[in-house]
């Protein structure tokens, strides 16, 4: 499939013959005609001159405020629900204290097998939407994983998002730190917090979860 935003425009031509020389007595070769594009990609150029057009309006509308933050952690909706008992399936029962390591694990796995792509615009996906294309920006990956976590019973689970643009899942379990790093797919722990949050790629902005929103540009 042809990439949605490097599409490659149709160009007027420079004048010049197939050669590289000027035309002769006065009239420019004939350019030769662009091959025909698909259907397909005829498409995906008009998708991307519609989004271009409307993007103003577009991100006005994606706009958050911090309650909108928040309530994107949605452990209780059906999507995440679902996931959670496919989880919690292959424990009997899932105990939190005992599983939930092994569980925030296989949540992790999960998310990290949907591919990372960045929109032309700022828009949030949904779970349903993520769940259909199998892909979503670091952030709305980070805000599935953390709905998954909470859901599964972690209550300190969080999406952080650091000044370099990178968001990322923090979750403490029995006295250790964890750091979910969707762009290096890694689930790293660390002996405290302040380790975990020093292995953050740019300086924490801001933390949330569906209780709590903390903004560390006001510390």
């Amino acid at each position: 499939m042809a990439n949605l935003f490097n599409l490659p425009f149709m160009r007027k031509g420079d004048g010049s013959s197939q050669s590289g020389q000027p035309g002769g007595s006065g009239q420019a070769s004939p350019e030769p005609p662009e091959p025909e594009v698909s259907e397909q990609e005829l498409r995906l150029r008009l998708y991307k001159l519609i989004i271009e057009r409307y993007r103003d309006m577009i991100e006005d509308c994606e706009r958050k405020t911090v309650t909108d933050l928040k309530g994107l952690i949605a452990p209780n909706s059906e999507p995440i629900a679902k996931i959670r008992d496919s989880i919690i399936s292959d424990f009997h029962p899932y105990i939190f204290e005992q599983h939930f390591p092994e569980a925030s694990k296989m949540a992790f796995s999960y998310v990290s097998s949907f591919r990372t792509i960045s929109p032309p615009v700022s828009f949030w996906l949904t779970f349903s939407d993520m769940q259909e294309l199998m892909a979503g920006d670091e952030i709305d990956k980070s805000i599935l994983l953390c709905s998954l976590l909470r859901s599964l019973g972690c209550e300190n689970a969080k999406v952080l998002v650091t000044d370099s643009k990178k968001a990322y899942v923090l979750f403490e379990h029995q006295g250790r730190s964890f750091v979910a790093n969707h762009s290096q797919k890694e689930l790293s722990s660390y002996e405290s917090s302040q380790q975990a949050l020093s292995s953050l790629s740019g300086k924490a902005l801001y933390a949330f979860n569906d209780k709590e929103y903390e903004d560390f540009q006001e510390s």
